[in-house]
């Protein structure tokens, strides 16, 4: 019954979360969501009651944080992220009660048996730090953060913490041979990065830091490894810092030299509270007239400052997005190369202008025939996803799309994007080169892509889906889908 539970938990936050994705899936998982109750989720609970819960298609993509960094981001098979999610929440229950009050991130809610959206948390979290230096002008704040923390945990270490936790061997089994299998196969290791129950494991790695905290009586604020620790004392809370760093060593982890430091009152309440933003979101929500105004200044300002961070960029496309303001759309569209990081805000907010659509159409079809998209893969699925939200048709980007997609060094994502877009607007001869692409296709992400493409091409019998359920048993989930004639293939 638990395992019935977590597996629709993990399926429905999937589904529901594609718009959250920094990698959405090609159809918004619309073949497992169709295929759930007609034996999808029973095979699965079948794999996992027989211990086959090791990944077996896992790509690991380097998402950019900012214009040059990257973060390797897992891509796993709907199998894989659906077995893996399940495994962690049948036991996220027992490791949110280990987890102290100040720890805001990836929390248990324990009455709906689901994971807590992170928004409100993070929002919760700002306001304590903001009433805890309210409540002492003479407190000083200690800043601290992990380097690459995901990629650091030792999954053998939390092996140990799961078996600690586990009521049965099997549970702890299951998930550590996940998590050692994915180091094994990938060039990736630690915790795999895309998947938020990856953060209920991360909150168990750092248990130590926050009993150690609790212990000193040291009042303190954490958001997965970002903390916050609040005393009057300088070399307090450098002794603080210390004792933490042994304990993160311990773990394999150390601190990062950047983004840990002691900060006085005045520069600590700045640090947590905005002023600027926090009156310009407001004037947003509220409607305030001349608001449009102060953000167009501050996205100015941002524009302008090649050091404005990644946080401050998204917060004012996001405030324009709300004001339906288009002051940003062409800058955007001339910035696209630096703006890989923000992808999802930046395409959500073009979506809205649907009076610009044809310049914006042209200046994605520049950039995508200029050359220069291969080296951004990210750029190439959000802008082959927006000409299919907005059902979009043009030569020159179908052109683009037969490059991408017959180009296999390219990764998957934008692979797959490109043929959903081929199949809409493909002629008879188009759709019969599109059935050999198939056909001689390796990568099993990419062929249940195509056979959707060939659907929406009109060139995909029931005789030919049956053939390829037979022949080839990975897809037979998104056939049967496809065999029920959905009136139209979602875009996530």
């Amino acid at each position: 019954m638990l395992l019935t539970r977590t597996l629709s938990t993990a399926k429905d936050l999937l589904v529901r979360n594609q718009e959250y994705s920094e990698i959405p899936d090609v159809a918004a998982y619309a073949d497992i969501e169709h295929q759930w109750d007609r034996g999808y989720r029973k095979t699965l609970e079948a794999a996992i009651a027989d211990g086959d819960c090791t990944p077996r298609h896992t790509e690991i993509v380097d998402y950019p944080k900012n214009s040059i960094t990257f973060r390797p981001l897992a891509r796993f098979s709907a199998r894989d992220r659906l077995i893996y999610d399940a495994l962690i929440f049948s036991a996220a229950a027992r490791i949110d009660k280990q987890i102290r009050k100040p720890v805001y991130s990836y929390r248990w809610d324990h009455k709906s048996a689901r994971p807590k959206f992170w928004y409100q948390p993070w929002k919760r979290m700002q306001a304590n730090a903001r009433l805890t230096l309210k409540s002492d002008n003479w407190l000083r704040m200690a800043t601290l953060d992990v380097s690459s923390f995901y990629e650091h945990i030792d999954v053998d270490i939390l092996a140990d913490d799961l078996a600690c936790l586990a009521k049965s061997s099997d549970q702890s089994t299951n998930l550590s041979r996940f998590l050692d299998s994915f180091q094994r196969i990938n060039h990736a290791w630690g915790l795999p990065q895309g998947s938020d129950a990856s953060g209920i494991l991360a909150n168990l790695y750092l248990a130590p830091v926050d009993e150690y905290l609790t212990k000193s009586g040291f009042k303190y604020l954490r958001y997965s490894d970002d903390i916050m620790i609040f005393h009057r004392d300088w070399t307090e809370l450098r002794d603080v810092l210390s004792e933490i760093n042994r304990i993160l060593r311990a773990r394999r982890l150390s601190m990062s030299a950047q983004k840990t430091g002691i900060l006085e009152p005045k520069e600590a309440f700045e640090r947590i509270h905005d002023i600027r933003k926090a009156s310009l979101s407001a004037a947003c929500d509220i409607g305030m007239p001349g608001a449009h105004i102060e953000v167009r200044l501050y996205f100015d300002e941002i524009a302008k400052d090649e050091s404005s961070d990644t946080r401050s960029l998204r917060f004012v496309i996001n405030r324009l997005a709300k004001l339906e303001d288009d002051y940003a759309v062409s800058w955007c569209l001339d910035n696209l190369p630096f703006l890989a990081h923000v992808a999802k805000e930046v395409f959500s907010y073009l979506a809205i202008f649907t009076d610009r659509v044809g310049e914006i159409q042209k200046k994605l079809v520049d950039f995508m025939r200029s050359g220069a998209s291969k080296s951004y893969p990210y750029l190439e699925q959000r802008i082959l996803r927006y000409f299919l939200t907005m059902n979009l048709s043009d030569h020159r980007m179908k052109e683009s799309a037969w490059l991408i997609l017959e180009d296999r060094n390219r990764e998957d994502f934008p692979r797959e994007f490109a043929s959903r877009y081929l199949g809409r607007a493909a002629s008879v001869a188009e759709a019969q080169l599109l059935r050999h692409k198939f056909e001689e296709e390796p990568s099993i992400t990419m062929r249940r892509a195509l056979l959707m493409a060939l659907y929406e091409s009109r060139n995909l019998s029931s005789r030919y889906l049956i053939d390829v359920e037979n022949y080839l048993p990975q897809l037979k989930w998104v056939c049967k889908y496809l065999r029920d004639e959905p009136p139209q293939i979602p875009v996530s």
